[in-house]
């Protein structure tokens, strides 16, 4: 018998769960179409409570409440009586027996949900008394990112753009305009000592209701399965078919107990933030978590990305290097199957100018994982300094394939573009680059990164007055804030300004800048190459 078979005016996909009445969906929980999926599995014949229990709860112990929640539901949205059953028949003291006649579908008149390509995942509302889970609503949000940028078909907004939506209450068509996609991911945490509580609803927004909906009722030590139950369930339901054996090997990951996880999602909380005292927080959780869990990789590999950033923008430590090298190997060791080992491993190789070997671990992570944009960006950037303009335009711009609506990728990839006198690429490019920034200010004006660095592509374009404009607005925002002070520099220095570049890089290098290759392969600071002053301050990095 296929996969959908028919009853009245009911058609049942038993691969996705689905049930559809004429055209239009009714939506079932996961439990209740496998109660429906079983009883057709035998119909017109008696299934024992015990059966259905055997086979929808397999391995945990419920009350029959749970079976008869699960009937009245299905009973819902079939429209059935139970005193005069037209699908569903209690057999009393025995079970249920489906008694409508079933009939195989032509597969043209199927009806089926339209595909989806393109989700956000919103941060998840924190529900717990003392609404103290921020870094759980942020951490299982972007850990579901992840989780979902392995399944082929699906093009998944990343978490610096749909983060932005924070606000209950937003209109989601709204939401889903602003972030261009077709399928909102949101949900809730409550989280009481050891029990978590998370609800989540995929809301499809041509229509602006739920194409799906769960509530998952577990222990904290649980998180990693609600977690992969979910990026299954949503990308079955988006792409309209089951994820490969392929796909469900590629979300297998190290799991560790609820307190080290606990410290490890707060330190992922705190790195994006790209501040010292924020990279610095994100390191003391980080260890913490190793202190739980000694052999916890995710925890070594966020471990060593913090260092490695704090040796790159912040003086060049011989310490924070070292730091970063022991835990980027310890990581290694312990998940060498994981992408995000190798790529923060080709990160610190990358500080200590071992650029062949870090080339070597990023391929690496490639091949574990084609779709993570921390590893094109981070090699995009480890070929520019060493100075390897067409790597690094060609990686810069497979990060901005895997992460359509990120800025910089694009920004670096122009610049890297007009380097290479590859003009007519660049300029492209650049105007690209120029679109993505603006669509990202408009969801968040105060996003340093995005003005400073995209004061550089309004320049290419030669719209040097709204140049100065965004970079003088991303340092009123923060005039500490090292990437709006390095940008500027450059601004200046090719706009001509010595003096103000100079002071500008004098500031930079006392607040502990010091990536010098980055230096000596940006044709930006070419103007002030022969600068006495810009010569001292040179001599400064190492």
């Amino acid at each position: 018998m296929g996969q959908v078979v028919r009853f009245g005016n009911f058609s049942f996909d038993r691969e996705s769960g689905q049930l559809w009445s004429g055209s239009a969906e009714q939506r079932l929980t996961p439990k209740s179409a496998a109660v429906l999926r079983t009883l057709l599995a035998s119909p017109g014949q008696p299934v024992t409570k015990q059966v259905l229990f055997d086979t929808v709860w397999k391995g945990t112990v419920v009350s029959d409440d749970a079976l008869t929640s699960c009937v009245q539901e299905l009973r819902r949205a079939l429209h059935d009586d139970p005193k005069q059953p037209q699908y569903i028949e209690t057999r009393h003291r025995q079970g249920y027996r489906f008694v409508a006649p079933l009939t195989e579908p032509k597969v043209e008149a199927t009806p089926a949900a339209p595909r989806i390509s393109a989700i956000a995942v919103l941060p998840f509302t924190d529900m717990s008394p003392a609404r103290d889970q921020d870094y759980l609503c942020e951490g299982l949000a972007e850990e579901l990112i992840n989780a979902l940028t392995r399944f082929e078909g699906l093009r998944v907004v990343s978490r610096t753009a749909s983060f932005q939506f924070r606000a209950a209450g937003m209109d989601v068509q709204d939401i889903g305009r602003r972030l261009n996609v077709d399928a909102l991911l949101e949900g809730s945490v409550r989280k009481s000592g050891n029990q978590l509580r998370v609800t989540v609803q995929l809301i499809d927004l041509e229509t602006g209701y739920h194409r799906w909906s769960e509530r998952f009722d577990r222990e904290l030590k649980d998180v990693f399965a609600i977690e992969d139950e979910i990026a299954e369930a949503v990308a079955t339901n988006l792409r309209g078919s089951l994820p490969s054996s392929a796909e469900r090997g590629a979300l297998s990951r190290p799991e560790t107990g609820s307190d080290a996880y606990e410290y490890y999602l707060r330190g992922r909380q705190h790195l994006p933030r790209m501040t010292q005292p924020d990279l610095l927080k994100s390191a003391a959780m980080f260890e913490r978590a190793i202190q739980l869990d000694a052999n916890y990789a995710p925890a070594y590999a966020g471990l060593a990305t913090v260092y490695a950033t704090l040796h790159e923008w912040w003086g060049s430590s011989a310490e924070d290097l070292g730091k970063a090298e022991r835990a980027s190997l310890r990581a290694l060791e312990l998940a060498p199957g994981l992408a995000e080992t190798h790529t923060a491993r080709g990160f610190v190789l990358t500080q200590s100018g071992h650029y062949e070997s870090a080339a070597q671990e990023f391929e690496a992570a490639i091949r574990i994982n084609p779709n993570l944009f921390e590893t094109y960006y981070y090699f995009a950037r480890a070929a520019f300094s060493n100075g390897n303009l067409e790597l690094s335009a060609d990686l810069f711009g497979r990060a901005a394939q895997v992460r359509v609506e990120d800025y910089q990728s694009v920004a670096l990839q122009a610049q890297s573009l007009v380097w290479l006198g590859r003009q007519e690429e660049a300029t492209a490019v650049n105007r690209e680059s120029i679109r993505r920034a603006e669509r990202l200010i408009e969801l968040n004006p105060c996003d340093i990164r995005t003005l400073s660095l995209g004061a550089g592509s309004l320049y290419r374009d030669g719209q040097h007055a709204r140049a100065l404009e965004w970079s003088q607005r991303a340092l009123d925002l923060n005039p500490n804030d090292l990437s709006a002070i390095m940008n500027s520099v450059c601004l200046h220095a090719k706009l001509g300004n010595k003096d103000q570049a100079l002071d500008l890089l004098e500031r930079a290098l006392a607040q502990g800048w010091g990536h010098r290759d980055w230096i000596e392969h940006d044709k930006d600071y070419d103007s002030l190459r022969d600068d006495p002053r810009f010569q001292r301050l040179m001599s400064r990095l190492k």
